[in-house]
């Protein structure tokens, strides 16, 4: 078959309703021997030359049409808004010949009218016209624009991400009421500003910037003997304005080992400190030990604040040895690496129980991430050969703790504990069959082996210090700026126009030449980065309703996100935000407007409680969701749900979420 019938054959596969798969191209396309399709990437190709893309879904990454680390789309997109994944291929595929690309979307094609269909688009851009599209926001001083005096007048609605609840309008010279009233590109990156620029710490010490810091204790030496009898049963407690983390018990121990590590959001308007407080953990109130403060601003201005022993104060003995780091708001979920472990064995483990040896398991953690490996049945000399493995974000801690305990009848004695650093793994790239000895025990040691993976490179967008910030205006497509916006400065237009330059031709906009429910296919020619687009805002998408919890926490609410539907990846940037949280149960498919906001009703113990508004976004981070209380739990394993619009009485959606396990009731 020659490669200019293919159109056709994907028509006639169209006309069927047949949805496009990898034995759908086998079947019409036997005679084609450079094709695949991925179901779990989303992505297929069908070529008639030598070409292999390697495609990837850019998550975190720079790509052209949307900044991730702002939340920011293109204006040079003008009115059209994703309603995919962002798709780049790898080099090749110009010279000679035809290559088609399959790529999944989120839209509910049976819901759409022929108008809408017909607005369906891809977005493209190649290598060669991505170096005209930069994402930075320049200076405003510099170009003389003052921001709070920057005003736009919208003739029409531009739909982004946050939207109003209403607003009013020029119609025909008349202000009319509007709900929601949509907000322009040009809006919502002034919004921005100072979210995207701020600095890291103000230097009179009135300001901080939004973020997160990590703060490790790994252990104390010489705590203060409170009790008459036996040694102290350590604990540290960790203070931040109004948040507070508690660390395991390490009884009977004056040199306590803890690797504990807290994580507390930072907001611009925070406290100064960070108290940590060392308590005996006793019948009745627990003996104070001590406490230290630490500074955030010392934090901010080291470079390397690690293993740093702090003295306790107000009590005679103590010192706590912490490490900390401040990771800004805009590089929490940006990707580090991957780390591979295997825990092979352990030898010489202490023997706790005086009837029989040990039945010892792993509980491996990073942060709120963890894995548990087998027991291995009465021994001290135990085989778990147990793969596991974590990915590393900016926000992770540095340590990687392995916690021993003994399986036993009622609570699990701890038998030792170790970490390994992070940045070790990363320095040496491969960690071959390390013995490690086990700390808080007389005796025994663990084997271990690593290997790290470095995540793609991307280019950092914001370059952060303390003095000085660049800010570059985005450009702003000028037939984009010449319809929507008005009343803009002489001045200003002028500066619009003279930096627009070839940039509305750097990203083009074509029709699919095929389209299911599922996937559209479209011609690659010399473009190296694909997103399905339209131009009309709202429509109707496929979304699954995912359950997640943070395994951390002993009795953790179940959040509940709606997300596109198609693929692992969106799951994954959940997964991967810094909030510690797993999939608890299994997606439960819906149908929703995307950017449409609906109230989340669920019946449980006979009442019907409304957990807040959920919205589905096709683009920018995962910023709505619902949290389904403790106090909600019943001895199931499903969450009623039911999803209906503020005005109305019927729900657009209802259905049970069904869980891996079933809820604790004690928990409420």
């Amino acid at each position: 078959m020659d490669s200019g019938e293919w159109n056709d054959v994907f028509a006639k596969i169209q006309r069927k309703g047949v949805l496009i798969d990898g034995n759908v191209l086998e079947e019409n396309f036997e005679d084609v021997v450079n094709k695949a399709f991925d179901r779990d990437m989303g992505f297929g190709y069908i070529s008639d030359n030598g070409y292999k893309p390697k495609a990837r879904v850019i998550l975190q990454g720079k790509n052209p049409f949307i900044n991730n680390h702002t939340d920011l789309l293109n204006p040079i997109l003008g009115n059209h808004l994703p309603y995919s994944q962002v798709y780049h291929l790898g080099a090749g595929g110009q010279n000679g010949g035809r290559t088609y690309c399959i790529l999944r979307h989120y839209l509910n094609i049976p819901g759409l009218s022929e108008e809408e269909l017909d607005s369906i688009k891809i977005a493209t851009c190649s290598l060669e016209n991505m170096d005209s599209i930069d994402y930075m926001v320049e200076r405003m001083e510099g170009e003389n624009i003052n921001a709070e005096n920057y005003s736009v007048t919208v003739s029409e609605e531009v739909i982004t991400q946050e939207r109003k609840q209403s607003a009013s309008f020029s119609e025909n010279g008349n202000n009319v009421e509007r709900k929601p009233m949509k907000k322009t590109s040009t809006q919502r990156l002034l919004e921005q500003m100072n979210q995207i620029v701020r600095p890291i710490a103000d230097a009179t010490g009135d300001g901080l910037a939004s973020g997160q810091l990590l703060v490790t204790v790994h252990k104390a030496r010489s705590v203060e003997k409170k009790g008459l009898v036996g040694k102290a049963d350590p604990y540290v407690v960790l203070k931040y304005g109004t948040q507070t983390e508690k660390s395991a018990t390490v009884n009977n121990n004056h040199d306590p080992i803890w690797h504990f590590t807290a994580c507390f959001d930072i907001e611009e308007q925070s406290t100064n400190e960070i108290t940590m407080e060392v308590f005996d953990d006793d019948f009745g109130k627990d003996d104070f030990l001590g406490k230290a403060i630490i500074d955030i601003h010392d934090i901010f201005e080291s470079n390397d604040f690690v293993n740093k022993w702090i003295p306790l104060e107000n009590c005679k003995t103590g010192e706590v040895l912490v490490s900390a780091k401040f990771i800004p708001l805009q590089r929490i979920s940006r990707p580090v690496g991957h780390i591979s472990l295997t825990l092979q064995k352990g030898k010489k483990i202490e023997k706790k129980n005086m009837m029989k040896k040990a039945d010892p398991y792993v509980v491996i953690k990073l942060g709120k991430d963890q894995h548990k490996s087998e027991t291995v049945k009465n021994t001290a000399n135990p085989t778990w050969n147990y793969d596991f493995a974590f990915d590393i974000m900016e926000a992770s801690p540095r340590q990687i703790t392995f916690e021993v305990f003994d399986d036993d009848i009622g609570n699990d004695r701890p038998i030792g504990n170790v970490t390994l650093d992070t940045d070790t793994i990363m320095e040496k790239q491969k960690l071959d069959k390390l013995w490690t000895r086990l700390e808080n025990c007389k005796s025994g040691e663990i084997l271990i082996s690593a290997d790290f993976t470095p995540a793609p490179a991307m280019e950092d967008n914001e370059q952060i210090n303390n003095t000085t910030t660049n800010i570059e205006m985005e450009v702003i497509d000028e037939q984009f700026e010449e319809n929507k916006v008005q009343n803009i400065s002489m001045a200003e237009k002028n500066l619009v126009n003279n930096r627009n330059g070839n940039h509305h031709h750097a990203v083009e906009f074509i029709d699919p030449v095929y389209c299911d429910d599922e996937y559209v296919i479209v011609e690659k020619n010399d473009n190296n980065w694909f997103m399905v687009v339209s131009s009309n805002p709202n429509l109707p998408i496929n979304v699954n309703l995912v359950p997640f919890k943070q395994n951390s926490a002993e009795n953790s609410p179940i959040y509940i996100y709606p997300i596109p539907r198609g693929g692992f990846h969106n799951i994954k940037r959940v997964v991967h935000s810094g909030r510690g949280l797993k999939k608890c149960g299994y997606e439960k498919p819906c149908i929703l407007r995307a950017g449409q906001a609906y109230q989340f009703w669920t019946d449980t113990q006979g009442k019907n409680f409304n957990l807040g508004n959920l919205k589905t976004e096709t683009w920018g981070p995962d910023t709505s969701w619902v949290v389904y209380k403790p106090e909600y739990f019943k001895a199931e394993d499903y969450i009623e749900a039911s999803l209906k619009l503020a005005d109305e009485n019927e729900p657009e959606f209802s259905g049970s979420i069904s869980l891996y396990d079933r809820l604790s009731v004690d928990a409420a």
